[in-house]
């Protein structure tokens, strides 16, 4: 969690929206009675907000009414419970739920973070008694939401502006855990130029591990980060690099989309360490940051090279 609360960093998010698409826009925090509390995985917030800013920009384009939480537990995602034990994640999880509770929300909305899917659409339902009020909060992924969102036709979206290649890195909590495979597919073919599309093999629910599964991503002790350069993510290197084989030498951005901030952080940790930008300019994104560079009344919203 931010140590200096996160009232503080949504002021600088929404400076930031400012600067970046001349628009001014209110992040809703504790805000009652909203159909969503949005919950996402904390790092996004620190660490990659133009993440964070997208999905804020889309929200508010969209008349999404939601909001998030500043309690520490209310706008994290993130469960360790689920990794080391069973007790703190139904801590964790039913303080989520008393927090959604207290503000009156109808759902809470899952952001792109694998984990949070698993734990608040999958666990939980194995968690809590019927008979608990709190069991009435609905849990949801926003895949769909985007996708409810794209195909309104709310937004006017120009698919050319996002003028890139593209394959789409099934994450397993999301696809092979949920079975979520087409909301992510069918926003992208709305939102990309045609035949820009390439489908990895295996993909869906048969699709690879990113190589950083079960928070293998983050481990930072004794030899975890050299086994998963040279061997976790290998198989997953050599899939991305099978997948644009045909255009590997051509001066275009080829992006690997993934909803999940482990896979992405793998992805990014595969790119560094295989120089995969410099060489072939492959690099990575979310399905939202994609939406959002397709709005034309905002100026483009990505840009690679600063990103990286």
């Amino acid at each position: 969690m931010n140590p200096q609360g996160i009232k503080d960093t949504i002021s600088f998010l929404e400076e930031e929206i400012a600067e970046k698409t001349g628009k001014k826009i209110k992040i809703p925090v504790d805000k009652k009675g909203g159909e969503y509390l949005f919950i996402h995985n904390a790092g996004e917030y620190i660490s990659w907000p133009d993440h964070m800013e997208a999905f804020f920009i889309l929200f508010d384009a969209a008349g999404i009414n939601y909001t998030i939480s500043s309690e520490p537990l209310g706008y994290d995602g993130v469960n360790y419970g689920a990794w080391y034990d069973d007790v703190e994640l139904a801590r964790i999880a039913v303080n989520h739920l008393k927090i959604a509770h207290s503000l009156g929300v109808k759902k809470i909305l899952v952001g792109e973070c694998g984990h949070a899917h698993k734990v608040f659409c999958v666990i939980l339902d194995r968690l809590l008694p019927a008979s608990s009020p709190l069991a009435e909060i609905k849990r949801e992924s926003c895949l769909p939401l985007v996708w409810e969102i794209v195909k309104s036709g709310k937004l006017k979206l120009d698919p050319s502006r996002n003028d890139f290649y593209f394959t789409l890195h099934d994450s397993c909590n999301i696809v092979r855990l949920m079975g979520i495979v087409k909301p992510q597919r069918e926003v992208l073919n709305r939102i990309v130029p045609q035949g820009r599309i390439r489908e990895m093999n295996p993909n869906g629910v048969k699709n690879y591990c990113c190589g950083g599964g079960s928070g293998f991503a983050i481990m930072g002790s004794l030899n975890f980060p050299t086994f998963r350069k040279k061997v976790g993510i290998k198989v997953k290197l050599c899939q991305i690099m099978e997948t644009f084989h045909d255009v590997l030498k051509e001066d275009k951005i080829k992006l690997v989309v993934a909803t999940c901030s482990n896979c992405k952080g793998t992805i990014r940790e595969m790119e560094h360490t295989y120089h995969l930008f410099e060489k072939y300019k492959i690099t990575h994104c979310g399905l939202v940051d994609l939406v959002v560079n397709a709005m034309v009344d905002i100026p483009p919203f990505l840009n690679f090279e600063e990103m990286l």
